[in-house]
């Protein structure tokens, strides 16, 4: 058993990452997404921050924000060695799939900061519509928060990941997970979740070739009464 954070962005691979990473009785520690102070969201899905930290609230695990600020490597090394030496952490999990670029990257930074890298979702490229069916038949809800515009339509963003979007998504040119950036994911509920998130307000705008759900406002659902916490 280790001691693990998880890299965070808010979407279904981080997400699954962290269920398996739980259910091999890791212990989690905290999660960690890369930020941007200035624009006030997350860098790998364009989360507002506070909706980003909702989520962490929902999922009880502590959530820490690394403002890039222009040093993206420089500034998760510095953050992953002070969460070593503030956690005594062994290790980072990322939800990496099957880049091999994205993977090498990650190790480099984990080395850097004196922990093993952790990939508890890797896989074959053609197991990519399997991993898809897997996601969501553990129960986990999740919506569309950009889609690409040279590939997808406005009309992708928002909608959540089931069955008909298996069968949709599979006839594009995408990979079904969209790890070549087709598309990425904000994650509602699941079976780490103790509390569930409701999307009250968002627009979808088209923001540098991204077709983006701009949240503005989410509440908790309390799971066991379906009661909305205030």
């Amino acid at each position: 058993m280790k001691k693990v954070a998880v890299s965070w962005s808010g979407g279904k691979d981080s997400c699954l990452a962290l269920y398996r990473l739980l259910q091999e009785k890791h212990e989690v520690v905290c999660l960690i997404s890369m930020v941007s102070e200035e624009d006030v969201r997350n860098h790998a899905h364009g989360i507002p921050l506070k909706i980003l930290q909702l989520q962490a609230d929902a999922i009880d695990l502590p959530l820490i924000m690394v403002d890039s600020a222009g040093e993206y490597e420089a500034s998760l090394i510095r953050s992953l060695t002070s969460i070593k030496k503030q956690f005594g952490i062994d290790a980072i999990a990322f939800g990496s799939l099957y880049m091999e670029e994205d993977r090498k990257w990650n190790e480099h930074v984990a080395e850097q900061a004196g922990l093993e890298a952790l990939f508890p979702v890797w896989i074959l490229e053609e197991h990519a519509p399997k991993l898809l069916e897997e996601f969501i038949s553990l129960g986990f809800q999740s919506i569309v928060c950009r889609a690409s515009a040279d590939i997808l339509d406005s009309t992708w963003t928002g909608r959540e990941l089931n069955e008909s979007f298996c069968k949709d998504i599979k006839a594009t040119k995408s990979c079904p997970m969209g790890e070549h950036g087709e598309y990425h994911t904000f994650v509602v509920d699941g079976p780490i979740f103790r509390k569930r998130l409701e999307i009250v307000h968002s627009d979808v705008i088209l923001n540098s070739g991204l077709w983006s759900l701009d949240i503005r406002s989410c509440r908790f659902i309390d799971k066991d009464t379906e009661a909305v916490m205030t």
